[in-house]
């Protein structure tokens, strides 16, 4: 390269372009490199989100359907004396 009394020759301006494209390569190659690599770990984040969402939501399902089924049980003895009920009163009704 040229000092800096003399001037710039083309070969110098090629030998710097040369340079800072292969900085602007190195660079972004490794902005690539972290954003490969920030986006796996986000992945892996968001799939360990969901299987445990998943899984807690699972656990409240079983629950809740253990909890559904058993005020079905108890609505339904609640209906049979109802229509029992019923039943005895329109008797009785009947009677007089």
């Amino acid at each position: 390269m040229s000092t800096e009394s003399s001037p710039v020759t083309k070969a110098d301006l090629a030998a710097l372009e040369a340079g800072l494209i292969h900085r602007i390569e190195k660079t972004e190659t490794g902005l690539i490199e972290r954003i490969e690599k920030t986006e796996t770990g986000l992945l892996e984040r968001i799939e360990k989100t969901e299987t445990t969402l998943l899984r807690e939501f699972r656990k409240w399902a079983v629950s809740f359907e253990s909890r559904f089924r058993a005020n079905e049980i108890l609505v339904g003895g609640f209906s049979e004396r109802m229509i029992s009920l019923e039943e005895w009163v329109g008797s009785l009704e009947r009677r007089e």
